[in-house]
């Protein structure tokens, strides 16, 4: 899957994901599976 993000998202999610220690694919994903769990409620 691809998508464009402006610079500031981009830069967001880059610092976030250094601070985790964790990759920007990593954040994404766990970002889409909290949507899948808050749709079930």
């Amino acid at each position: 899957m691809q998508f464009n993000v402006t610079e500031e998202e981009y830069q967001i999610i880059k610092e976030y994901s250094e601070k985790k220690e964790l990759s920007m694919a990593e954040i994404l994903r766990d970002y889409i599976k909290t949507l899948a769990l808050s749709s079930k409620k």
